[in-house]
């Protein structure tokens, strides 16, 4: 029997990688096909590490979300001069000790792309996801080359506070922000959310309070994040997408000519995901919880899909569910094994394990 073992994340405690491990222990003496996923966010510079073991890993050191001074790892895959860079990795609400949403910053990110950009790199993907910050991407921006005014022609101050003084912008000469906006350079980002700039499904008003804005800051961030789109062409403020890591999409697509994809549908078409896939006999993917946000682009809900569609069972071990969990019932040949349920007082990969060890049991 070919298992195809396909896992993204167990947010908050167990990485793809490791993810991919515990199931393939728990399914022991069964052969495992490893592929491990992810969609933008968390894992995706270890995912492409696994998948192109010909890129290099280089270490850049960049401005965190407030500005200290972090360590991201990054890769090159030299024979295509293509960087892969993750956001999280420069502005990620794990590299701070104390939320500040009204601060935070993506300069780092710019920081990242600034780096592949001087080491020959003309091709840029970047995951979405994670992030600290809810400043549109202006930080980033301002690294590759633009300038951010208040009425009086100030700079306009770091994070999504300063987004509501902003009245206009220009673009240094000889920026690298000028070779992607010419064509001479590409970034794409990969995002798993559909989430548009502003409004109620917007960045600030689902994701700001995550990051630990109160109310009135989720308002005023979504003010500012208006205002910025207030500069650019209307069609910003409804792309899909653009809401993603606090507005870092729509702000690298108005800045920069960045283009928003599906992160798992990229992964796909750039790794031997299809031959896989054909070849298993079963797919099992999981994640750390399983709701209706599971079947809005992320990757395990297209995972599940993929696998109905070509009429092959597909198993979803999850630590936890939610509200929503309940379409994996609707899916021909999909069952969903919760670790929580069976057992909830081991580590997050000895649950993991312990419910692959279960659901194996049936093979």
């Amino acid at each position: 029997m070919n298992i195809l073992v396909a896992p993204t994340a167990f947010k908050g405690t167990l990485s793809p990688l490791q993810a991919a491990r515990a199931i393939q222990e728990g399914l022991q003496p069964h052969v495992c096909d490893l592929f491990p996923v992810a969609d933008g966010g968390n894992g995706w510079i270890e995912v492409w590490r696994h998948h192109w073991q010909e890129a290099l890993s280089w270490t850049t050191v960049v401005r965190g979300p407030l500005r200290q001074e972090v360590e991201a790892e990054w890769l090159h895959h030299i024979p295509s001069q293509t960087a892969i860079i993750e956001s999280a990795a420069a502005c990620g609400l794990h590299l701070l000790e104390t939320l500040d949403p009204m601060n935070a910053s993506t300069e780092g990110v710019g920081d990242l792309i600034c780096a592949a950009y001087e080491a020959g790199c003309r091709e840029i993907w970047l995951g979405l996801g994670g992030s600290a910050s809810t400043d549109v991407g202006v930080g980033a921006l301002r690294a590759v080359g633009y300038e951010f005014l208040d009425t009086h022609g100030n700079p306009v101050p770091p994070g999504g506070a300063g987004l509501s003084h902003l009245r206009s912008f220009r673009l240094s000469d000889h920026a690298p922000a000028a070779d992607f906006l010419s064509g001479h350079a590409r970034l794409i980002c990969a995002t798993d959310v559909q989430n548009p700039l502003f409004g109620e499904q917007g960045a600030a008003f689902v994701f700001a309070p995550q990051k630990g804005a109160s109310p009135s800051e989720v308002l005023q961030l979504d003010q500012g994040l208006r205002q910025f789109a207030s500069l650019f062409p209307s069609e910003l403020s409804e792309l899909p997408g653009g809401g993603a890591a606090g507005g870092l999409g729509a702000g690298l697509a108005a800045g920069l000519g960045a283009k928003l994809i599906s992160g798992i549908e990229w992964l796909f078409a750039h790794t031997d995901w299809q031959e896989l896939v054909q070849l298993a006999d079963l797919i099992i993917t999981g994640e750390g919880r399983v709701d209706s946000q599971t079947w809005m682009g992320k990757g395990i809900g297209i995972i599940a899909q993929q696998a109905v569609q070509l009429g092959k069972p597909v198993w979803i071990l999850s630590g936890s569910r939610g509200e929503g969990w309940e379409k994996v019932s609707e899916m021909p040949g999909a069952r969903l094994w919760v670790c929580a349920d069976h057992f909830p007082d081991l580590s997050p990969y000895d649950a993991l394990k312990a419910t692959a060890q279960m659901a194996g049991r049936e093979l």
